[in-house]
């Protein structure tokens, strides 16, 4: 939610970026970035110096995930397929980076299946609250963009600090933290945005 509603402030940004990618479909760009989240997922499994190549790939994604529905404006070629595609995929990226951090040797399987609950949780309702005719609801404190940023910094900080300590038999890394992050604040973001599509149906 806190950088997801400073879409309409970074327009123009995304406007200049999009222009070598104007002739392209924009369900190909779509495509480009699910394939970079795979990336980025398999390099973050290798771990040590790869991370920098998932740093990489992760910023790629967010930036075709974002240039896809651009391209799809300018060019006036919005569609519900389209539109359909991108939620799919966005999801099935959400998967491939997590699955890679999870199964790390940084990661841990437990917390991650949390984390990955909080953060299906939170797309379905947003999604949901949509297909309800109540508008998509971003609120909550850990919307889509908010992930890829902290994916960003702690991937570079788990490079940076590839040790763990030990806390009541858990290993504790920059990946665990950030698991745990998004258990936490997954789940939250995902029933606060179940108790606004409550409220208002």
């Amino acid at each position: 939610m806190v950088l997801d509603s400073y879409r309409t402030r970074v327009d123009g940004t995304l406007t200049r970026l999009s222009s070598p990618f104007i002739k392209m479909n924009p369900n190909s760009i779509s495509i480009l970035s699910l394939l970079f989240a795979a990336m980025a997922g398999f390099f973050y499994f290798l771990g040590s110096y790869f991370l920098i190549l998932s740093f990489i790939f992760i910023a790629l994604s967010a930036l075709f995930d974002a240039l896809d529905g651009k391209v799809a404006r300018i060019r006036n070629l919005q569609s519900k397929k389209g539109d359909l595609l991108d939620h799919v995929f966005d999801r099935y990226s959400d998967i491939f980076i997590m699955l890679g951090m999870v199964f790390s040797a940084y990661g841990d399987l437990r917390i991650g299946i949390l984390a990955i609950l909080g953060i299906m949780l939170t797309s379905y309702m947003g999604t949901q609250s949509q297909a309800l005719g109540l508008g998509r609801n971003y609120s909550g404190i850990l919307g889509r963009a908010d992930r890829l940023v902290f994916m960003l910094v702690f991937t570079l900080i788990q490079f940076f600090i590839p040790g763990s300590i030990l806390f009541s038999g858990l290993k504790i890394t920059v990946t665990v933290i950030l698991l745990t992050w998004f258990a936490i604040a997954g789940n939250y973001t995902a029933l606060r945005r179940f108790m606004d599509a409550y409220r208002s149906v």
